[in-house]
């Protein structure tokens, strides 16, 4: 019964985005997923991975959702041990016929000012833009 529930949910996470517009017929979302927090947490981590499967590179250059009042694309690197985390700027590129992987302790999503709790195996829709203007809506689940 899991894996049905496991591969209705990746259907329709492929699914929305492909019905979202054109840059996302050549892109997959796969595995998304939020950090749940307590009541009143400022902040949270998402994580996702994105697959390009056309000609053309794409750059990921914003995230939203109605849960924080901003989600920032981020990157965590490690100078003499000490972790630091970055706002990136430009966005992310995703290399023709390549993958990325939002993941602890590498890229990911920062949910900040969030608007409420997010709740264990709750669905939440994160909307992606890419710099052509395309745009992707994706449920990713709250998770530990």
């Amino acid at each position: 019964m899991s894996a049905l529930v496991f591969s209705t949910a990746m259907f329709s996470i492929v699914l929305t985005a492909a019905n979202a517009g054109t840059v996302q017929n050549h892109l997959r979302f796969e595995g998304g997923w939020i950090r749940v927090t307590s009541s009143g947490h400022p902040m949270t981590a998402g994580y996702i991975s994105i697959s390009n499967d056309g000609s053309r590179d794409v750059v990921l250059i914003s995230v939203s959702s109605a849960v924080a009042k901003m989600v920032e694309i981020h990157e965590t690197t490690f100078q003499s041990n000490v972790m630091k985390m970055r706002k990136l700027e430009n966005g992310i590129r995703i290399p023709a016929k390549g993958v990325i992987h939002l993941e602890p302790k590498g890229l990911h999503l920062m949910f900040r000012g969030l608007k409420m709790k997010i709740k264990e195996a709750e669905k939440y829709k994160v909307k992606f833009m890419f710099l052509n203007g395309g745009l992707a809506e994706v449920i990713m689940l709250g998770k530990k």
